[in-house]
């Protein structure tokens, strides 16, 4: 078969179906990659073949942007983040749509496969009459955001004939069903296996320790707030007096600004999650898909201050009341309440039982090599019905 994956222009949209293409590609399907300009060394460092839908661009261009390209202010409630984000992935699929039309059109998939927010692959395979695969991200998202993207897409739906958003075909879902919300319907249960950009694994991952570990990955906090820097430099210099090694996975340049640091700090500078997390004890990170799924992998509690993603809100909320972590109530990190929070993550092993239960419920459900004799059987079977159809 012949597969397009399509994906927005991050890593949170592109790392989650990375593994699910490698499967297909290792069962000998074709896989071509479709992303915006700006994600081509990315998509080929990850072993696969990319073609663009779009110029170069980032997420914050079609996030605090309109369409004419003037600043939006940040929404600051839970209904103007959900409305703001979902008119982001509107704009997302309007700069997308037409690159993904064409490159359908031209190179004839059998299937496109998606992260959840891919809806101009969800207008290009209803079109072509190809079966639509969304790929889970995370733990979820909030669904009504949708009712925004509609909104924000409507021009370009209404000139193809839309009402409303296409649904996908099947959703893969990788959320464990434990902590799956009641009112969301379960997809194919998909295990989520991380991708992470090669880079070499530490030796420190190797060597015993007499102290726990506690990795910090703050995420956008650091780059978009001016007080960023400060907050880490209270972290590192804080957290140390709770007897424990702390490893900063952070880009270089911020941890230029961080230096010289304590020698409780083990590691710092970007870093293969997947790789190191087993070696650590506790995450404190802003509560995105990337971060949440690496620690729930490895078995981790986690203190969560999540950014201003609907869905990194929801994850959060959710992995608090299951009692596999604890989140800040403010969105100024507070060292002391870091400290106060680290220490009963640490200390009270109900936050560990409950990680391994969520890592266990992971672990049982199939993996994306499992998962592709579910794909090619649905393709097969909506081949033959769309051929009975013609006759």
């Amino acid at each position: 078969m012949k597969i397009l994956v399509s994906s927005g222009p991050s890593f949170g949209l592109y790392f989650p179906v990375v593994p699910l293409a490698w499967a297909l590609r290792a069962a000998g399907h074709e896989v071509l990659v479709a992303s915006p300009e700006s994600m081509a060394a990315t998509v080929n460092g990850s072993g696969l073949p990319h073609v663009a839908t779009y110029g170069p661009m980032h997420m914050r261009e079609v996030m605090l942007h309109d369409r004419a390209g003037t600043p939006l202010a940040q929404a600051d409630t839970e209904e103007g983040l959900l409305e703001q984000v979902g008119r982001g992935f509107g704009r997302l699929a309007a700069r997308t749509l037409d690159g993904m039309l064409a490159i359908t059109e031209a190179w004839r998939p059998d299937a496109i496969i998606g992260e959840a927010h891919a809806f101009s692959a969800g207008v290009a395979a209803s079109i072509h009459g190809i079966p639509w695969f969304e790929n889970g991200i995370g733990i979820g998202y909030r669904s009504d955001i949708d009712g925004w993207t509609a909104v924000e897409l409507a021009p370009e739906l209404e000139r193809l004939g839309f009402d409303a958003l296409p649904e996908p075909d099947m959703v893969l879902d990788t959320c464990p069903a434990i902590i799956r919300p009641s009112d969301v319907v379960a997809g194919q249960p998909m295990r989520c296996v991380q991708y992470d950009t090669p880079a070499p694994v530490p030796s420190w991952v190797f060597e015993k320790r007499d102290r726990p570990r506690i990795m910090i990955t703050l995420g956008t906090i650091l780059p978009n707030s001016p007080a960023g820097p400060a907050i880490f430099n209270e972290l590192v210099r804080t957290l140390p007096s709770l007897g424990v090694e702390l490893v900063l996975a952070m880009p270089d340049d911020a941890v230029a600004k961080l230096a010289p640091l304590p020698d409780a700090v083990v590691a710092a500078g970007w870093m293969p999650l997947t790789s190191v997390l087993p070696a650590c004890d506790l995450t404190v990170h802003h509560a995105g898909g990337g971060s949440t799924m690496s620690s729930l992998i490895a078995g981790l509690p986690q203190l969560l201050a999540p950014g201003v993603m609907a869905e990194q809100r929801d994850s959060a909320q959710r992995l608090c009341e299951f009692g596999a972590a604890k989140q800040l109530q403010s969105q100024e990190v507070e060292p002391a309440e870091v400290l106060e929070a680290c220490r009963a993550l640490l200390e009270d092993a109900s936050y560990r039982d409950r990680a391994s239960q969520l890592k266990q419920a992971i672990e049982e459900m199939p993996s994306p090599g499992a998962v592709v004799p579910v794909i090619e059987d649905f393709v097969r079977h909506s081949a033959v019905g769309a051929a009975e159809e013609t006759e």
